[in-house]
């Protein structure tokens, strides 16, 4: 059986919409630095039919508290880190604002209060955890994203890595409200757009739909990779073959 391909998106649709960029506190001063943010903005400006779009930040920070035991000393580091990269790309967005319009298209969140852009976050944590427990595929994948990555799967990495899977698809089923003062809910479409290919755990997830949420009408259930410039539908991907 062949490699399974990707392709970049031509054109966004003429709904509203927003792009997702989920910033990893362990990328943000390289691939996901301000400049970084910045040009992948500049790149999907020629994708836009409309002007319709914005853009969420999302940082991660909590996500890493997972692993933190110094509550204290982790709060103002990561607190620190995301305020300064939140300046550093309204700054270079100033600094182009003629090419990339409307600034209030801007919205920087705290991974914190996707917890409350939910109705019940951690229910739907719960849901997903059952599921890795009885699901030996789901196991089996996620064991195999840490070996990738070259991680033990501790609790704590288990945890960080449930989280973030859980997220994404409430994220991409358009579960989760997602503040923007431009768009101002009327989005159609939600892109969740990160350098890198996606987890094969997350996919699994997004293809068993524990929750029974995949009815939702965003054509983008997937990730757009920044670096290789390709969007991966997670409904079409192929597992036993997936090229990621």
């Amino acid at each position: 059986m062949s490699e399974q391909t990707y392709f970049d998106i031509n054109k966004f649709p003429k709904d509203w919409g927003i792009i997702v960029f989920p910033i990893s506190m362990s990328r943000i001063g390289n691939a996901q630095s301000p400049q970084a943010c910045i040009d992948a903005m500049r790149f999907f400006l020629d994708k836009m039919t409309a002007n319709r779009v914005g853009a969420n930040f999302i940082y991660s920070e909590g996500l890493y508290m997972n692993f933190e035991r110094d509550a204290f000393e982790t709060k103002n580091r990561f607190a620190n880190t995301a305020v300064s990269h939140m300046g550093g790309v309204r700054n270079l967005f100033l600094k182009s604002s003629r090419e990339l319009q409307i600034d209030s298209a801007l919205s920087f969140e705290s991974w914190f209060q996707m917890y409350l852009s939910y109705k019940d976050f951690f229910s739907a944590f719960k849901s997903v955890r059952k599921l890795y427990e009885d699901d030996a595929d789901f196991r089996n994948y996620v064991a195999s994203d840490a070996k990738a990555a070259g991680k033990e799967l501790t609790e704590e990495q288990l945890s960080f890595y449930l989280e973030e899977h859980t997220f994404a698809y409430l994220l991409m089923n358009r579960q989760l409200r997602l503040r923007n003062d431009f768009v101002n809910d009327r989005e159609q479409w939600v892109l969740l757009a990160y350098p890198g290919m996606p987890l094969l755990g997350q996919v699994y997830l997004v293809q068993k739909d524990p929750l029974g949420i995949n009815d939702d009408s965003n054509p983008y259930k997937g990730q757009y990779n920044l670096e290789k410039k390709v969007f991966i539908p997670y409904l079409k991907v192929d597992l036993e073959n997936p090229n990621l």
